[in-house]
């Protein structure tokens, strides 16, 4: 009918000791096997490191390249527009030049033809 089941022995002092020797080879491996994903995180976090140290570096020459171009564009528009307005100037100036010396001319001859 019903099977009793049959209460196991007591472990010896020496099956303890066994177990327990287990136990700890078992932790010691835990211990190492822990020890290396450590190694190994820190070698992924250095590898990072240093990927995100290049990339701020090659970023940050590809910036300064592009603000000195940007400089000796904004240099060289500055020094054409400065050409151009000087060049403006003195064609104004002489445009002044002829129409002062055309109604100093125009005056003397209306002032002529009135005297005469």
């Amino acid at each position: 009918m019903a099977e009793e089941a049959t209460p196991k022995p007591a472990p010896t002092s020496e099956e303890l000791h066994r177990g327990i020797n287990y136990l700890r080879e078992d932790l010691q491996d835990l211990r190492t096997q822990v020890g290396g994903i450590h190694l190994r995180i820190d070698e992924t976090n250095r590898s990072l490191g240093d990927r995100i140290d290049e990339t701020n570096r090659s970023l940050g020459q590809r910036i300064d390249e592009t603000n000195r171009s940007l400089g000796q564009r904004i240099d060289e528009t500055n020094r054409s527009l400065g050409a151009q307005i000087q060049a403006l100037h003195k064609r104004l100036d002489t445009h002044f030049m002829w129409t002062m010396t055309t109604l100093v001319a125009i005056t003397g001859v209306l002032i002529a033809v009135i005297k005469l």
